[in-house]
């Protein structure tokens, strides 16, 4: 195996949501001998491709990574509108906010907003899941049209879905269902999905002059699910702050929704 492949497989560990990594816990995820993964984390670490934390010795993304992710998802006005909305949500619901995009059937991370609360659920700009095991790809999944989805996905109901976690959708059909759903309820939620212990809700806009499309999501301890009253109140947040960025943009989806 070429030192590449295991720079890819180190990256794949942030790529999924990893936030920090220690020399040991490298190793033995790796499958490396430790004198392999010593030289590679260095490397990485020497070029950019890792930061290491000069007290606790542990690794994170490198901050080269975190601007090549800013130049491959250039800002758009699509992106500043979406900012603007994104401080608006998390000043005031004091949970993690997150703007994403969909590359293919994966959701990417673009920004992050931490709340104030005590507990944050924390996901890297440019981490990338699968979409249909979260709340953000289930939003973003659900503008998209009918050809778009089947170049995704094929158009057999029956095709599995890859598992994505205790919320996860079992197959094609089950997807198509849901995405009806998110489209009727103009937002997504899902508790212990991809993260277990974790719940988010998030809706989506497109812009109509070129189909750029974005997700806001309010993530939050799926602990906090049981004060209903509270996550219906960030669901209304949510969806009168994307709503109104969408009619703004003039984002047919929006204009039309009576939600």
């Amino acid at each position: 195996m070429s030192i590449l492949d295991n720079v890819q497989r180190v990256l794949q560990l942030f790529a999924d949501g990893t936030e920090e990594l220690s020399f040991t816990e490298a190793a033995t995820r790796l499958d490396l001998p430790r004198s392999s993964a010593s030289h590679l984390l260095n490397q990485m670490a020497r070029y950019g491709l890792l930061d290491q934390h000069a007290e606790t010795r542990r690794y994170r993304a490198g901050s080269l990574l975190a601007r090549a992710s800013r130049a491959a998802y250039a800002s758009t006005p699509l992106d500043d509108a979406c900012r603007e909305t994104l401080q608006q949500i998390s000043a005031q619901s004091g949970v993690t906010a997150y703007l994403s995009a969909l590359n293919g059937a994966e959701t990417v991370v673009l920004q992050r907003l931490n709340g104030d609360t005590p507990v944050q659920v924390l996901s890297s700009p440019g981490s990338r899941r699968a979409a249909p095991g979260t709340a953000m790809g289930r939003a973003l999944l659900a503008r998209l049209d009918a050809n778009e989805i089947s170049a995704l996905y094929g158009t057999d109901p029956a095709l599995l879905l890859p598992p994505t976690g205790q919320s996860g959708l079992a197959d094609v059909g089950a997807l198509m269902q849901c995405l009806e759903q998110v489209r009727a309820a103009g937002h997504a939620m899902v508790v212990d999905g991809a993260m277990p212990g974790i719940g988010a809700i998030a809706a989506a806009v497109r812009d109509p002059r070129d189909g750029e499309l974005r997700g806001l999501c309010l993530s939050f301890a799926a602990a906090r699910h049981a004060d209903s009253q509270q996550t219906l109140a960030w669901q209304r947040l949510l969806v009168d702050a994307v709503g109104a960025l969408g009619r703004r943009i003039g984002d047919p989806f929006w204009r039309s929704a009576a939600l």
